[in-house]
């Protein structure tokens, strides 16, 4: 019978658990710094794990974050898919939306840093998780909104959705302009009040019939 190598538990059960460790240590680091300054040995430290474990379980820095991506992914539009079935599935995918943003607020930076890179490797991965699947089923959550005649049966689902998510994403971009000029934190920009505010913003202007 083979020997793990050192550090590397045979336990399925315990290879799982530090894998998520290393995840977590990696969005945590990500909320402190920026990707390409997060070091493997950092990762490693932070989650007490061996750095070997990265290239075991990842091979790289690389494939550890888009794991991370996926796991986010994965969470966050398991929200969003139960979300069609409750009675206001639009202010619950707001609340959701920006509490998952206010718990990893590294996202946004990694976004700002290295997605907008014409050159980054972690671009096309990015958009396949998030973007790609949120033009898929937050479309279908709106129209489950209009079905429930809480919208205008005109609305188009995809433009709607596109401004939503340009409503809630915009302030999360130009931190530093949103901070300096509107005295506003992402404690703000997270809170329930906010989240509120939104969705009143979006909803009047998807039940108001249009100016002709």
């Amino acid at each position: 019978m083979m020997t793990p190598p050192r550090g590397r538990p045979a336990d399925p059960t315990k290879q799982a658990h530090q894998k998520q460790k290393l995840i977590a240590a990696a969005i945590e680091l990500l909320s402190e710094k920026s990707y390409r300054s997060v070091t493997i040995r950092e990762i490693a430290e932070r989650a007490d794990v061996n750095s070997a474990m990265i290239r075991y379980y990842f091979e790289n820095k690389e494939n550890l974050f888009l794991a991370m991506f996926e796991e986010l992914s994965v969470e966050h539009f398991n929200l969003v898919e139960n979300a069609v079935a409750l009675e206001n599935p639009v202010r619950e995918f707001i609340y959701s939306t920006l509490n998952m943003i206010g718990k990893n607020t590294g996202m946004m930076r990694l976004i700002h840093d290295e997605i907008l890179r014409e050159d980054s490797p972690l671009k096309v991965a990015f958009i396949e998780r998030f973007p790609k699947k949120m033009a898929q089923r937050l479309p279908r959550l709106i129209q489950a909104q209009i079905d429930k005649g809480l919208m205008r049966s005109d609305l188009n689902p995809k433009f709607a959705a596109l401004s939503l998510m340009s409503m809630i994403i915009f302030p999360f971009t130009v931190p530093d302009v949103r901070e300096q000029a509107w005295q506003m934190s992402q404690d703000d920009i997270t809170s329930p009040a906010w989240a509120e505010h939104l969705y009143q913003l979006f909803v009047s202007g998807c039940t108001k019939e249009p100016q002709t």
